[in-house]
C-alpha cells in the first residue's frame, strides 16, 4: 500500500465536484494534445509511411501476444519461480528466432561478471558493507575493469586477446570464490532458522499479496502484473530489431572499437584518425572491449540492452525514496514507454551507460540524505558515479556536473557534509556505525584513476583532457591541440540572427520538443524523443498545485527539498541548451526526462483524495499506449519491424560475414582480401560514410577529414594531405566507384596524388581502386601512366 500520512493541509478540495472537474478537464487536455501528436506523426507526419508497412503489423501482432502472454503470466501466477522460469522460457524462443540469443546472454554474462568483479572487490578489499546493494558493486567492477585494461595498454599489452584471458581467468576465480561464499553462507544459516523465508514475504508484498484476499490486493497484482508486462515487452520490441537496427554512429565508430581503439598494444597508441568522435572520453567502449571482436555487433547491443534495464530499475529505487512500491512501478513502466530511452537501448552510443551511472550517483546522494552524515560513504559512492560518467561521455561534464552541483550547494545548505567524529544523528547507532566506510575513499579515488586512464588517451592524441565543443574552451585557458585536430567552437544556434527571431525559433524548438518533433532542428528529436512525456508532466504539475498534499516527516521534506533545489536548476540548464544547440538530440535530455517524471510524480502521489490521485495517475495509461507506439515506430537507423525469424543459425547474426558479401557484391572482393591480411593496415576510404568504413582494418573516411568533426585544411593541397597521411602512417587509400565526379575536390586530389607518385594502384576492381602510399613518391613516367590508368579504369559518378 502506498504511504500516506494524516492531518492533511492546504485547500480544501478533496473528492467535491470541483475537483473531480478539474480531473475531466485535464484528460480532455491531454487526449486532445495525444490526438494532435498522433495526427502530426502518424498521419500527416514521417512516420505515416512507416506505420503502413506489413512488416510493421506484423510486428506489433508480435508485440500484442507477447504482452497478453506476460500479462496472464504474470497476474495468474503466484510462485515467483514459475514466473522466472516462464519468463526466461518466452525470451529464449523469442531471442532464438529473432537471432539474439548467444548475444544477450554473453552480454547479460559479462555484466554479471562485472557485478560479481566489484563485489568481490568491495567486500575483499574495500571491506565495504554488503547492504550497500549490487550497484555499488556494478559500479566498482565498471572502475576495475576500466583502470585494468588502461594499465594493461600502458604496458603494451592492452590487445583485446589480452584482454578476454584477463576477463576468461578472473571470471573463472570469481566463480569459486562466489560458490565458496555460498556455500559457506548456507553453513551459518541452516535451514528453517526463517531467514530464508524474508525474500518470499518480501515478494508477496510488492506484488499485492497477502492475507488478505479481498478486491484491493487481487487489483494490485493485476496492475502491477500489466507493469511488468509492459515493461518486459518494451525490451522485446528493442531485442526483436537489434540485429537490422544498426544506425550512423554505431557503424561509424561505436561497432568499430576493435580497430579504433586496439591496434595491437591497447587503447594509447595513436591511431592517426582525425573525426573528433575518435577523442571522445571512451569508458564505455574501454568496458565492451572483450565484446568488440565477435563476429556479430548484437553482442555491444545487448550489453546496452541489459544497461537499459539497468535504467529502469534505478529508476524504481529512485523512485522509493518518494512514493510506494506501487506507483514506483508505474514510474518505471512510464519510463520504459518512453522513446527517448528505450530506442538507445540497441545503438552503441554511450548515453544511456551515461543515464545509468547518472541515476546511481543520485540514487547514493539520496541514501546518503536519507541515513545521515555518519553514512557518508554513500556520498563517496555518488562521487565515484559521478566520475565516471565523465569518462563516457562530453557532454555529462554539464549535466552530471549540474546535478552534483547543486546537490554539493544543498548539503553545504542543509549542514550535512560529513565530519569526522561528528555528532550522530538521532536515532542513528553508534560504535560500529561506520564500519566499512573507510573503502569508501578506495572506491572514490578507483574512479579518479579510471577517469585519469581514459582522459590520458585523449591527452596524447590530441593534447586536450576532453575535446568536442569543450576543446575551444580549454584552448582559451592556455592548453594547446595538437596537430591535426580543429578547434571546435561552443554552438549558439542563430547568433547572428536578431533576439526576436532567436526567441521565435526558440519557441518553435520547444513546442517542437513537446509536441510535434518535425522539421529541420527536430531530425534528432523524434528518434529519441520524450514521447508526449514532458508535455503530459507539465499539464500534471499544473493541476497538482490545486490540490491540497498529505503533509511529509522531516525526511520526507528533506528529500523533496533536495529534489526541488536540483531539478529547477537542471530544468534550466537544458533550457538553455535547447536554445544555444545547433542540432538538438533528444537523447541528450535523457535524465530530464527521469527527473521530470520523478518531480511531478511525486506531487501526484502526495495528494491526499485518492480519487483525485487514481484519476491524475490513470491519464499515465495513454500516455504509455502512446509512447509505445512512437517506440515501434522509430529507431536510430530507420528500419520497420523486427528483424526476419529463423530457428536454423548459430544463435546470432554475423554482421562481419554479411558486410563481407555486401562489399563483395559491390565489387570489393579482391580489395576486402588484401586489406583483410593484417587487420593493423590503415586505410583513407573515399566514398559513402560511413559504409566504406565496414572494411576489416583501421578505416577513416575522406568525410572524417573534411567534414565539420575533421579539418578540411588538411585537403587544401596536395603537400598538406601527404604531411596528414605520413602522420597517420597510412598504408592504402581506397575510391569507391561511382562516388566521385570531376568537379569534387577528392577527385581531383586522388588524380594529383597518383600523378606524383604519392599514391600507387594495386587493385582495381569493377570501378573502385585500392592504392598503396607511398610518402616519398615522385612525379615520373610511371606515375603518369598510373594516372591514365586511372582514368581509364575508376567508374566516375554519373551525375545525368
Amino acid at each position: 500500500m502506498e504511504r500516506t500520512h494524516k492531518s492533511p493541509r492546504g485547500r480544501r478540495g478533496g473528492s467535491s465536484l470541483q475537483s473531480r472537474g478539474l480531473v475531466l478537464l485535464l484528460w480532455v487536455c491531454a487526449l486532445g494534445a495525444i490526438a494532435y501528436s498522433a495526427d502530426q506523426l502518424f498521419v500527416k507526419g514521417i512516420l505515416s509511411w512507416h506505420r503502413q508497412q506489413k512488416d510493421y503489423y506484423d510486428m506489433m501482432a508480435e508485440v500484442t501476444a507477447l504482452f497478453c502472454v506476460f500479462t496472464v503470466l504474470y497476474g495468474l501466477i503466484r510462485s515467483r519461480i514459475l514466473k522466472a522460469v516462464g519468463t526466461v522460457a518466452v525470451l529464449s524462443v523469442f531471442f532464438w528466432g529473432h537471432m539474439v540469443f548467444l548475444p544477450v546472454v554473453t552480454a547479460g554474462v559479462y555484466l554479471a561478471y562485472l557485478t560479481v568483479l566489484g563485489e568481490f572487490f568491495c567486500r575483499r578489499v574495500l571491506r565495504l558493507k554488503a547492504s550497500d546493494g549490487a550497484a555499488v558493486h556494478f559500479l566498482c567492477g565498471s572502475l576495475l575493469v576500466i583502470l585494468v585494461f588502461c594499465l594493461m595498454s600502458a604496458v603494451g599489452i592492452g590487445a583485446i586477446g589480452y584482454l578476454q584471458v584477463f576477463v576468461a581467468a578472473s571470471g573463472i576465480l570469481l566463480v569459486f570464490w562466489r560458490c565458496a561464499r555460498c556455500g559457506k553462507k548456507n553453513v551459518e544459516e541452516p535451514a528453517g532458522n526463517g531467514r530464508g523465508n524474508n525474500w518470499k514475504n518480501s515478494w508477496k508484498n510488492s506484488w499485492g499479496y497477502s492475507r488478505r484476499s479481498g478486491r484491493e490486493s487481487e487489483s494490485g497484482i493485476w496492475l502491477m502484473a500489466l507493469c511488468f508486462a509492459f515493461i518486459v515487452t518494451m525490451f522485446c520490441i528493442q531485442a526483436g530489431r537489434m540485429n537490422t537496427a544498426l544506425d550512423f554512429d554505431s557503424l561509424w565508430y561505436g561497432v568499430r572499437s576493435r580497430y579504433v581503439l586496439d591496434n595491437g598494444n591497447g587503447i594509447y597508441e595513436n591511431m592517426g584518425t582525425i573525426g573528433i568522435v575518435y577523442t571522445y572520453s571512451k569508458g564505455w567502449e574501454v568496458m565492451t572491449l572483450p565484446l568488440a571482436n565477435l563476429p556479430s555487433y548484437s553482442f555491444l547491443l545487448a550489453f546496452n540492452l541489459w544497461l537499459t534495464a539497468g535504467v529502469i530499475f534505478m529508476a524504481y529505487q529512485i523512485a522509493r525514496f518518494y512514493m510506494g512500491k506501487g506507483h514506483s512501478t508505474v514510474f518505471a513502466a512510464l519510463l520504459a514507454g518512453v522513446p527517448g530511452i528505450m530506442n538507445m537501448a540497441i545503438t552503441t552510443k554511450t548515453d544511456i551507460a551515461t543515464l545509468l551511472f547518472q541515476e546511481i550517483m543520485i540514487y547514493y546522494l539520496l541514501k546518503y540524505l536519507k541515513e545521515g552524515r555518519r553514512e557518508w560513504r554513500y556520498l563517496a559512492y555518488g562521487f565515484a558515479s559521478f566520475f565516471l560518467t565523465w569518462t563516457l561521455k562530453p557532454t555529462a561534464l554539464v549535466f552530471s556536473t549540474a546535478i552534483l552541483g547543486m546537490s554539493v550547494l544543498f548539503l553545504l545548505w542543509k549542514r550535512l557534509l560529513p565530519l569526522w567524529g561528528g555528532k550522530r544523528k538521532a536515532g542513528q547507532a553508534g560504535g560500529k556505525g561506520n564500519a566499512g566506510q573507510g573503502g569508501a575513499l578506495g572506491l572514490f579515488l578507483l574512479s579518479i584513476l579510471a577517469l585519469a586512464g581514459i582522459w590520458a588517451r585523449t591527452v596524447i592524441i590530441t593534447g586536450l583532457p576532453v575535446t568536442s565543443v569543450f576543446s575551444s574552451i580549454l584552448t582559451k585557458l592556455g592548453l594547446e591541440m595538437k596537430y591535426p585536430f580543429n578547434v571546435n567552437k561552443i554552438p549558439n544556434s542563430g547568433a547572428e540572427l536578431p533576439f526576436g527571431e532567436q526567441l521565435v525559433n526558440f519557441i518553435e524548438r520547444a513546442f517542437g520538443f513537446l509536441l510535434r518533433p518535425l522539421g529541420v532542428d527536430m531530425d534528432h528529436v523524434i528518434l529519441a524523443w520524450g514521447g508526449f512525456l514532458l508535455f503530459i508532466v507539465l499539464l500534471l504539475w499544473i493541476f497538482s498545485l490545486f490540490y491540497r498534499k498529505n503533509v511529509e516527516n522531516d525526511n520526507e521534506r528533506l528529500l523533496s527539498s533536495w529534489l526541488n533545489v536540483v531539478f529547477i536548476p537542471f530544468l534550466i540548464v537544458c533550457v538553455v541548451s535547447l536554445y544555444m544547440l545547433v542540432q538538438v538530440d533528444g537523447n541528450y535530455f535523457m535524465l530530464l526526462y527521469v527527473l521530470a517524471a520523478l518531480y511531478v510524480m511525486r506531487l501526484v502521489v502526495r495528494i491526499s483524495d485518492k480519487a483525485v490521485r487514481n484519476g491524475l495517475c490513470g491519464i499515465l495509461v495513454p500516455v504509455m499506449c502512446f509512447c509505445a507506439v512512437v517506440s515501434s515506430l522509430t529507431n536510430w537507423s530507420w528500419v520497420v519491424g523486427f528483424s526476419p525469424v529463423s530457428w536454423n543459425h548459430h544463435g546470432y547474426y554475423d554482421h562481419q560475414e554479411a558486410k563481407h558479401q555486401e562489399m563483395v557484391e559491390k565489387g570489393n572482393g579482391q580489395i576486402w582480401d588484401i586489406l583483410a591480411e593484417d587487420p593493423e593496415n590503415r586505410l583513407i576510404a573515399v566514398g559513402d560514410h560511413p559504409g566504406v568504413l565496414g572494411f576489416p582494418c583501421n578505416a577513416q573516411s575522406y568525410d572524417d577529414i573534411t567534414g565539420s568533426w575533421g579539418n578540411v585544411v588538411l585537403v587544401k593541397t596536395m603537400d598538406n594531405f601527404v604531411e596528414f597521411m605520413d602522420y597517420a602512417k597510412t598504408d592504402y587509400v581506397y575510391t569507391e566507384a561511382g562516388y566521385m565526379e570531376e568537379e569534387q575536390r577528392c577527385y581531383s586530389l586522388v588524380r594529383t596524388l597518383i600523378e606524383y607518385g604519392k599514391l600507387i594502384p594495386i587493385c582495381y576492381e569493377e570501378g573502385n581502386m585500392l592504392a598503396r602510399v607511398e610518402i616519398d613518391g615522385e612525379y615520373t613516367e610511371t606515375s603518369r601512366a598510373a594516372l591514365t590508368e586511372f582514368d581509364k579504369c575508376y567508374i566516375k559518378k554519373n551525375v545525368e
